[in-house]
């Protein structure tokens, strides 16, 4: 009995050690709102047009996509599945990271979101449930805060 009562002692406080780390290991590990594996490519830059520019203090922001998208958005269609659109992110004029938004089925709510470092590898630390919350705002311009820019001739490059 004394034997039960002593292993009672050593076990409990072992298990609450225990559990206490895998609980924080497992809040501390990425979640699937951060960079999680999707089917967004980082696509050819040079087969992208530029079509505007977005300026606040430090950042400027330039925006690219192809010319069939810029085509179908101009005759206020809805982009291509497959459609690749690119804000390339400065801070103080140092390229910091892209953003690559890219049209993965017909309908017009179906797009996939990821962030690239420089180097164009997956910026993992990027919270991409943010990217959907906030262009769902935009759904009635196509997902899209620069649709102006888009349709627009006027390239404030």
């Amino acid at each position: 009995m004394k034997f039960f009562r002593w292993s009672g002692l050593v076990v409990a406080p072992l298990a609450v050690v225990l559990t206490g780390y895998f609980v924080v290991e497992t809040e501390l590990s990425p979640t699937s709102a951060l960079a999680a594996s999707n089917s967004v490519t980082f696509p050819p830059l040079e087969q992208l047009e530029h079509y505007t520019t977005v300026r606040r203090g430090i950042t400027r922001e330039h925006t690219l996509t192809n010319p069939a998208a810029l085509s179908a958005l101009r005759a206020g269609q809805p982009v291509p599945t497959g459609t690749h659109m690119v804000l390339v992110d400065y801070q103080s004029d140092v390229l910091t990271r892209y953003l690559v938004a890219q049209k993965i089925g017909a309908g017009a709510d179906q797009w996939e979101y990821q962030w690239f470092w420089p180097d164009r590898t997956v910026k993992a630390d990027e919270n991409v449930a943010r990217c959907y919350s906030c262009h769902r705002s935009r759904q009635s311009e196509q997902f899209m805060f620069t649709l102006s820019g888009a349709i627009s001739d006027d390239d404030p490059l």
